[in-house]
C-alpha cells in the first residue's frame, strides 16, 4: 500500500479551434501552447465568467489542463487548491462534451490527477500522518465516484486500512501510554476484517497487537506492585492473550507454514499457561526450520 503509484505521461491537449482570430478560447489556447500558463490562467478565468461560454466543452477542457499544469508546478495547500479546480473543470468538460471531441483527453487528465491524490495519501502514511492520509484517501474515493458513481474500490480500501493500522501501531509503539493510537489500530484492523474476514495481514496484525499489549502490561510489573494489583495486571493481560488467540489461529489456518504465526501461537499459549499447546507449536516451528534447512541442503 505504501508504495507510490507511478503516473504515466499524458497526451497533449487536443487542438482547440476558435471560430475567429479574436475568439477568446483561441487566445487562451495560444497562450497555453506557448507555455504562458499565467497568461492562459488569467484569460481562462475571465472566460468562465462569460455566460455564453458556460456550456462550452472547449472552455472547460482548456481550464482543466491549465490548472493541471499549474498544480504540477505548485506545492502544499496551493497545489491542492489548483488540483481541485483542475478536477472540477475536467469533470465539467466531460459532461459538456456532447460530441466527445475532448472526452478521451479530459478523462485521462482527470484520472492522472486522481492518482496524485492517492499518492499523497500514501506519502502521508509514510510520514506517519494518519489524519492527513485519511483526508486524502477520502478525497481520492470521492473523485473516482464523481466521474464513475458506481465505482467499487474494496481491494484498495482494504490495502489502505491495513497500512493505516500499521501507522497507528507504529505511533503506539513510540509511546505506549498513548492508548488512543492502540484503540485506533484495533478499530482499523477490525474494519478490514468486516470487508475481508480472511485477510491474513489484518488477522495476524490484530493478534500481534493484542498479544503485545498483554506482554507490555506484564513488563510494567515492579516490586512496588502489591498482590491485588499484581493479580489484576495478570488478569487483564490474560484477557489480551485470549483476545489474540482466535485471530492468530485464523492467520495460521490461512498460511500454516508461516513461522511468525506458529511462533505467535506458541507465545500466546505459553502466556495462557497452556504448556501442551505451546510445546505443540514449538514442535511445528522446529519441524518447519528442519524442512527448510533440508531443502537448502539439497
Amino acid at each position: 500500500m505504501n508504495k507510490l503509484l507511478s503516473i504515466a505521461a499524458l497526451a497533449l491537449l487536443p487542438a482547440i479551434h476558435g471560430r475567429a482570430q479574436g475568439n477568446v478560447l483561441a487566445q487562451v489556447n495560444e497562450r497555453y501552447r506557448a507555455g504562458d500558463l499565467q497568461g492562459a490562467h488569467a484569460l481562462v478565468d475571465d472566460a468562465v465568467k462569460d455566460r455564453s461560454l458556460a456550456n462550452s466543452a472547449e472552455l472547460w477542457v482548456l481550464r482543466g489542463f491549465i490548472y493541471k499544469d499549474l498544480y504540477k508546478e505548485a506545492s502544499g495547500q496551493q497545489a491542492d487548491i489548483l488540483r481541485d479546480e483542475a478536477l472540477a473543470s475536467l469533470y465539467m468538460a466531460s459532461t459538456k462534451d456532447q460530441a466527445r471531441q475532448y472526452t478521451a483527453s479530459s478523462v485521462a487528465a482527470y484520472h492522472f490527477l486522481v492518482k496524485t491524490i492517492y499518492n499523497d495519501a500514501a506519502q502521508a502514511l509514510n510520514n506517519l500522518q494518519p489524519e492527513r492520509a485519511i483526508a486524502y484517501y477520502a478525497k481520492y474515493g470521492e473523485s473516482l465516484r464523481r466521474m464513475v458513481p458506481d465505482t467499487v474500490n474494496t481491494r484498495r480500501d482494504v490495502d489502505f486500512k491495513n497500512a493505516l493500522g500499521t501507522v497507528y501501531v507504529k505511533l503506539f509503539n513510540e509511546n505506549r501510554e498513548q492508548l488512543d493510537w492502540y484503540d485506533k489500530a484495533v478499530d482499523t484492523y477490525k474494519q478490514v476484517l468486516v470487508m475481508d474476514s480472511s485477510n491474513y495481514g489484518a488477522n495476524y496484525n490484530l493478534a500481534t497487537l493484542y498479544y503485545n499489549r498483554g506482554v507490555y502490561n506484564i513488563q510494567r510489573i515492579t516490586a512496588d506492585n502489591d498482590i491485588p494489583g499484581l493479580q489484576q495486571i495478570q488478569e487483564v493481560s490474560r484477557e489480551f492473550f485470549t483476545a489474540a488467540l482466535p485471530y492468530m489461529l485464523k492467520a495460521h489456518q490461512m498460511r500454516p507454514n508461516r513461522p511468525e504465526t506458529i511462533l505467535g501461537l506458541e507465545g500466546i499459549h505459553y502466556s495462557l499457561q497452556d504448556e501442551e499447546q505451546s510445546r505443540h507449536y514449538r514442535y511445528l516451528f522446529e519441524e518447519l526450520q528442519h524442512d527448510e534447512q533440508r531443502e537448502k541442503g539439497q
